[in-house]
């Protein structure tokens, strides 16, 4: 049975799953995840910026979890979902389709050589679907409408659900995957099965204390704290040019020193200096 341990599930965490799994000297558990979801072998040749180019000012900037090009030539975004809401599908869909049209740009012709592929790796427990789902495909006989573009929906929350099924224990078929939406506690039991989960296990524990993970922002969020940070700044500088502006009035208008600190809050020494620059 599943484990009912309330522990968080390490991997799926932004910071964990690039420090653990974003591995440029060791692409082993990367390339079992990837050849698992594409049903194909597939290694890892480089791993591609993640920041997108912007065309335009107004542009917002786009960053996407993770993108590699494999020894075939096939062009991989990986996205961690948490929530797999509307919006979010909305926001995957223009990192995707901003990289694709860039890198068709590059190219020398329209063909089906150029394969792209975006996958949404989702351990949001509402999501309500197959295990894997194909998008982009013809609605009249279900085949692909094209190689170059495609977008597979990855359920982990259906994986383990299957892979700790009676009929199936003890499987090895989906382990990489399974270890992805796993807590420590299931990481160990998975790791008794699989060598190459064991090694990465034992990594995971050296960015753990006392079992809970060492925080750090993902970029997505250390952005928007620095936003917020602009926001409160600008908005101080404001109130305080605001004060600025009333004291000088008041200065102009000859009223008490007490009065006009005791109304804008500012300090003798403040109202000195705007005194001296009038």
């Amino acid at each position: 049975m599943i484990s009912e341990a309330k522990e968080e599930t390490f991997l799926m965490q932004d910071s964990i799953f690039k420090a653990i799994v974003v591995n440029e000297k060791d692409t082993r558990l990367l390339d079992y995840i990837l050849s698992d979801i594409l049903e194909e072998k597939v290694h890892v040749l480089k791993f591609v910026p993640t920041e997108l180019k912007i065309r335009r000012k107004s542009e917002r900037l786009k960053v996407t979890d993770l993108i590699v090009e494999s020894d075939s030539g096939k062009h991989i975004l990986v996205e961690l979902n948490s929530n797999f809401s509307k919006s979010t599908k909305v926001r995957n869909l223009s990192y995707y389709a901003s990289y694709y049209s860039q890198i068709v740009e590059k190219s020398e012709k329209y063909d089906e050589s150029l394969e792209t592929v975006l996958i949404n790796l989702n351990h949001d427990s509402k999501v309500e679907s197959d295990k894997k789902t194909y998008l982009l495909k013809c609605l009249e006989d279900e085949s692909i409408y094209t190689n170059t573009f495609k977008i597979i929906n990855i359920n982990l929350v259906k994986y383990k659900e299957l892979w700790y099924d009676e009929c199936i224990k003890g499987n090895k078929e989906h382990i990489h995957l399974v270890m992805l939406n796993a807590n420590m506690e299931e990481m160990k039991e998975l790791g008794k099965k699989d060598k190459v989960v064991k090694e990465f296990e034992e990594r995971m524990l050296t960015l753990t204390k006392d079992g809970v993970v060492i925080n750090h922002l993902s970029y997505e969020e250390d952005q928007e704290k620095i936003r917020r940070s602009e926001i409160s700044e600008a908005r101080d500088e404001g109130v305080a040019e605001e004060k600025d502006n009333i004291a000088i009035n008041m200065l102009k208008k000859n009223m008490n020193t007490k009065d006009i600190i005791e109304i804008t809050g500012l300090s003798e020494k403040e109202l000195k200096k705007l005194k001296s620059n009038l």
